[in-house]
């Protein structure tokens, strides 16, 4: 049976029993015990009062919920990290990088991206940065090799791509790319624990973007104001999530289309995608299945895969948060049917299919051992 042992240590070390714990944060007893044993997770929303009544930071907390499995005759999870060994050689000055004979454009390795290829995005970025390129290009390169060391779950290697990409960005002297850069600095602060940083980060980006009429600059406003209301979600602020949900909604209107200027993706459709990722991250199960009923992918530019998938992966989160574990099953079915893969390269996808494993009943979600043998999280 999977337990969360450090959770449960802190909270003895804490001088508080698990009913001394619910009362101080108003939830049943049972929950804890759930918390503690798996059953469920605790929700964002909840998770900084858990932190302050435990005494540890929201990092030791988060490293409180990775499961402890008791053995058994499964092999370990199989870590997808190793997939950036080459990007990280190429970045860091290690060992000579095998030359790629057609080198892609940077449009083309972000269409890459886009479309959820990330086997061939981690093979091709390392020749493509240590090519010489103007700052524009240079900039544009790490955004996406930032990007996708977030979506793998490096995020060491996320934050010194998405620092690399400002840099070069800033000599670029273009608005609309220092403001997508700050976007990558953002998730990458936000994948490493960092919130409050990535939440300074991107509101100080808004401020130069919030004249620009550029429709590039609109969609880096919109891609930061949507990249807040993320952030607001998971400090349990309902209310500022929504007003930047609203902001964000204004821009897409102004913007008028389904577009991907800056490869931003941003426009009315990813919109209602973020509101989505605000109702999961909220732990409003309800809301983010109405919300996940209404959106239409197929307004999305063709290219964006990847975008289209994560609507299942956040549907998936949120079955998994409330112990529909065979909703949860089917909608990251689906995301790998719309991006093969969506579910294998995605660090967030992954840890779904962990939760799941570990309170895995037999015949009761069937397809998850399945598909978590394609992703490689057991053999």
């Amino acid at each position: 049976m999977p337990k969360r042992v450090r959770l449960a240590r802190a909270r003895k070390a804490a001088g508080l029993s698990q009913e001394a714990l619910a009362q101080r944060l108003g939830v049943e007893r049972s929950t804890v015990v759930r918390w503690e044993t798996t059953t469920i997770e605790p929700q964002p929303w909840i998770r900084p009062h858990l932190a302050t009544a435990l005494g540890v930071t929201a990092e030791e907390l988060a490293g409180m919920l990775t499961l402890f499995v008791e053995p058994t005759n499964h092999e370990p999870e199989k870590d997808s990290r190793p997939l950036l060994d080459g990007l990280r050689r190429a970045m860091f000055g290690g060992a000579d990088m095998d030359s790629i004979r057609d080198l892609p454009s940077v449009d083309e390795v972000h269409r890459l991206y886009q479309q959820a290829d990330y086997e061939t995005t981690a093979r091709v970025l390392p020749s493509l940065i240590t090519t010489p390129q103007p700052p524009n290009s240079s900039a544009a390169t790490y955004v996406v090799a930032a990007k996708l060391a977030t979506k793998i779950g490096d995020s060491a290697l996320a934050c010194v791509a998405a620092d690399r990409a400002l840099r070069s960005a800033m000599d670029s002297e273009r608005p609309a790319l220092v403001g997508v850069a700050q976007y990558q600095v953002g998730c990458a602060l936000l994948k490493a624990g960092h919130r409050a940083a990535a939440e300074e980060c991107a509101a100080v980006a808004l401020e130069p973007l919030t004249d620009n009429k550029d429709r590039a600059a609109l969609s880096a406003r919109g891609a930061l104001t949507l990249l807040l209301a993320v952030l607001a979600a998971r400090e349990g602020d309902s209310a500022a999530a929504g007003r930047r949900l609203v902001e964000a909604r204004v821009l897409a209107e102004r913007l008028g289309v389904d577009a991907n200027h800056g490869w931003t993706a941003f426009g009315p459709t990813n919109v209602a995608i973020h509101q989505l990722s605000v109702a999961t991250a909220l732990g409003d199960a309800a809301e983010a299945r109405r919300l996940g009923e209404r959106i239409d992918t197929d307004r999305l530019p063709a290219v964006l895969r990847g975008r289209r998938s994560q609507v299942h992966i956040d549907l998936a989160q949120a079955a998994a948060d409330h112990g529909s574990d065979a909703v949860a099953v089917l909608h990251l079915l689906e995301a790998e049917r719309v991006a093969r893969q969506s579910v294998s390269r995605n660090a967030a996808a992954r840890g779904v299919l962990v939760t799941l494993l570990g309170r895995e009943r037999q015949g009761a979600t069937p397809g998850l051992r399945a598909l978590a043998r394609r992703a490689e999280v057991v053999r």
